[in-house]
């Protein structure tokens, strides 16, 4: 719970990067951390979402869903 309080109030006020270590942290520790693609939502809703920047408006979404597939494909093979 405070780790996504962390994360939240880092995406709030626009820091992605300050955001991503705690992310990787949640995500290698806990078995289904999918606040990623929330707050990769949430992000995109605060400052992205704009059809005259196409793609870029939804950046955070798509980026937090490739980081989400990429760590879930990592753990798998480390874990076995």
């Amino acid at each position: 719970m405070i780790l996504d309080m962390i994360i939240l109030i880092c995406v709030i006020h626009a820091w992605w990067f300050v955001a991503l270590p705690f992310i990787f942290v949640g995500m290698w520790r806990f078995p289904l951390f999918v606040e990623i693609i929330i707050v990769g939502i949430i992000y995109d809703s605060l400052f992205g979402f704009y059809p005259e920047i196409d793609i870029w408006g939804y950046i955070g979404t798509i980026s937090s869903v490739a980081i989400f597939g990429i760590m879930f494909f990592i753990k798998k093979i480390l874990r076995r």
